[in-house]
């Protein structure tokens, strides 16, 4: 009973699994192509957030305004989206890893229930055995007491003849 609540309670647990994972492959796939998008869009501004390594000192800004252009804060957004896949991918990563624990807990179970109902069987077994020889044990101890009835009657029916010859 418990082995199949267990089976049904792994297969709900790995439905879960499936789900979040295909969630998780989906929302990388999406935010992959929004990303190739905007990079496509913003191609010229990410040149030059790329070419900005940490620690290096920021290029001065032009002080005077120029025409309306495309967003140079696109590398923040593009950014922000980068850091979101990074962790569905890593959530991604923590499922399995749970899954694959989740597993190896189930076969452990299985294994360990497994042992004990052939324990289980082998007790019966023997168990069975030992009631069958004691069976046979009690049939011929009770044939041998019916034989000793047996043998006790006659030896009284040979006494009371005796003690009939004797008294006459």
């Amino acid at each position: 009973v418990s082995l199949k609540q267990a089976g049904e309670n792994r297969k709900e647990e790995n439905q879960l699994y499936q789900t979040s994972v295909s969630d998780q492959r989906a929302t990388v796939n999406i935010l992959n192509k929004a990303l190739d998008r905007l990079r496509q869009f913003y191609a010229p501004e990410l040149a030059q957030v790329r070419a900005q390594e940490p620690g290096r000192a920021v290029a001065p800004r032009p002080d005077t305004p120029k025409d309306y252009a495309k967003s140079a804060g696109a590398g923040g957004v593009i950014q922000l989206i980068m850091k979101i896949v990074e962790n569905a991918e890593s959530a991604e990563k923590e499922l399995e890893v749970g899954e694959q624990h989740s597993q190896a807990l189930y076969s452990d179970f299985v294994k360990a229930t497994t042992a004990a109902i052939e324990a289980d069987r082998s007790a019966i077994a023997e168990k069975t055995a030992q009631v069958a020889a004691t069976e046979a044990e009690k049939s011929e101890t009770e044939a041998a007491q019916l034989a000793n009835e047996q043998e006790l009657s006659k030896l009284g029916d040979l006494l009371k003849a005796q003690h009939v010859d004797c008294d006459f």
